[in-house]
């Protein structure tokens, strides 16, 4: 699979990965950067210390530290904050994080798939729409998440991280009454 690493955020994600696979500890990482994602969008004083210019780079430093040592984050994780912070990075690590698990899931042939319907599925009609997926690609271990929009009328929406699938009911009416349209003219 062909990935093009644009952002920053990437780079850093590929290296730390790279070092975490040469250390032996890629799954200790990940939980770390599982860790300080969900660190990053629960504790806004977590936020403000990776943003704030006002305080000090030696408070952050013990801050950051304390923080490590009672997370029991990885030596590659205690590398990559010491880096971020010298390099004055560290409102990086959150979309860092977010990349590395990426990568994770990539390499292990997962793919997160978010389905929206009108209603809230049945565990069956879960366990169909799972089983369509995977029937489709068998290579790939989805990971699917669940999300109600009535507006979409019936069906489904499948959001990929990189591709949108529209199966909805609403959808299908609009492509009718375009095709009606046409017809008219």
């Amino acid at each position: 699979v062909f990935r093009r690493f644009s952002l920053l955020s990437d780079r850093y994600a590929q290296t730390i990965f790279k070092a975490a696979g040469e250390q032996g500890e890629i799954e200790k990482v990940s939980e770390d950067m599982k860790f300080i994602t969900e660190l990053h969008n629960t504790c806004p004083e977590f936020k403000a210390i990776l943003v704030d210019p006002t305080i000090k780079k030696t408070k952050v430093n013990e801050i950051l530290e304390e923080l490590a040592d009672k997370a029991k984050f990885t030596d590659t994780t205690k590398k990559l904050i010491q880096l971020l912070l010298v390099s004055k990075r560290l409102f990086e690590i959150s979309d860092i994080a977010k990349s590395f698990e990426n990568q994770l899931k990539e390499r292990e042939k997962k793919e997160t798939v978010k389905v929206v319907s009108a209603t809230p599925l049945s565990d069956t009609e879960k366990l169909d729409v799972q089983k369509a997926l995977q029937d489709h690609d068998k290579t790939k271990k989805y990971e699917l998440s669940y999300d109600v929009d009535p507006s979409i009328l019936g069906g489904l929406q499948l959001y990929y991280p990189t591709a949108f699938m529209d199966l909805s009911l609403r959808s299908r009416l609009a492509k009718i009454k375009e095709e009606v349209g046409n017809l008219a003219v």
